[in-house]
């Protein structure tokens, strides 16, 4: 899936420079270039509100080591919703970059998240009181967004900056069956082959699909790669009942900044660092309810570092296909 993303932003980059070249040398035309038929996209069931505070948490660093607030809202607290999360997350990242470098040390950014009455779209609308955003810039988040089948408007007041304004549609039937991902096929992103804290538990089958790079990684002898694995999967494990453990401190305990572990960590697993942690997190969880079934689930989920079982119940479902009761009713029919 990265790969895929990572040749269609060359592409949108690709026609972005197409088409600025045209606005410069044809000021009367407005020339359109038609978006590739969604190559890549892949959405899934995903609990969108706390995905979008998760990862305005990896630009949210950045934006306070400059002396920028930043506030953000969302409306409801919790929504599932299909999206694709990788371009969800470059969406983003894009926007709060190119926020970041605008801005000064007076600078403010407020994000707003909230759904239709119909519950069938999110707005995601993004403030600062910088100066205009670039063309470019623009062009190409205008074009991830309708990838994702989503609208995008700006607008700029003098002295008072920048909103944008995107809309995307989370209804599982907005999108066509081949851009769907299965609730099971994008799971642990973990190796079987990595030493943990725990030992190896049985989960439903195809949690591991999609991993024979990371297993060739981690299997390769002396590698820098497998190394780096092995050491975050150890601070997880060694902080995994602690609900502050945060990306902040994961940098620091690995000895890096938060921007370089974000993108280790996505290279080499495919997901962002809360992902990377939650997976981690509801393995142990399995293997927690399988030595005692009899556990409360609120109990597991605290044990394993989240403060709201509710979320702990969405991430276990996205992560093995089932609820942590489902999960549990089987073992117990096992005993």
């Amino acid at each position: 899936m990265i790969s895929s993303h990572i040749i269609f932003i060359g592409i949108i980059v690709f026609l972005v420079t197409i088409i600025i070249y045209q606005k410069l040398h044809q000021p009367s035309q407005d020339p359109h270039f038609p978006l590739p038929e969604h190559i890549g996209l892949r959405v899934s069931s995903n609990d969108i509100m706390h995905f979008l505070k998760e990862s305005s948490e990896n630009v949210k660093t950045l934006l306070e080591h400059r002396g920028i607030e930043f506030k953000m809202k969302v409306d409801p607290e919790s929504m599932m919703g299909w999206i694709d999360t990788e371009l969800l997350d470059r969406i983003l990242l894009l926007l709060l970059s190119d926020t970041a470098k605008r801005l000064d040390q007076n600078g403010k950014v407020n994000i707003a998240a909230y759904t239709n009455q119909e519950y069938d779209s999110i707005t995601i609308r993004i403030s600062d009181n910088g100066p205009k955003m670039s063309e470019t810039g623009l062009l190409i988040i205008h074009y991830m967004v309708a990838y994702h089948r989503g609208t995008i408007r700006n607008e700029y007041l003098e002295r008072q900056g920048n909103t944008t304004i995107i809309e995307l549609p989370i209804k599982k039937d907005a999108y066509e069956a081949e851009q769907l991902e299965s609730e099971t096929s994008s799971a642990f992103h973990i190796p079987s082959n990595i030493e943990l804290r725990v030992p190896t538990i049985e989960l439903p089958t195809g949690y591991e699909e999609g991993n024979s790079s990371l297993r060739e990684i981690m299997q390769a002898p002396h590698s820098a790669d497998q190394e780096f694995l092995r050491r975050a999967v150890k601070c997880i494990n060694d902080h995994i009942s602690e609900t502050d453990y945060d990306r902040q401190t994961f940098a620091s305990d690995m000895g890096c900044s938060v921007s370089t572990l974000y993108n280790k960590i996505r290279e080499l697993t495919g997901k962002n660092i809360s992902n990377f942690a939650r997976d981690i997190r509801i393995k142990t969880a399995c293997k927690l309810a399988k030595e005692n079934p009899d556990l409360r689930v609120s109990d597991i989920a605290y044990q394993v570092g989240f403060k709201d079982p509710k979320y702990f119940a969405t991430s276990f479902k996205r992560v093995t296909g089932m609820q942590p009761k489902e999960y549990f009713l089987q073992l117990r029919g096992n005993d």
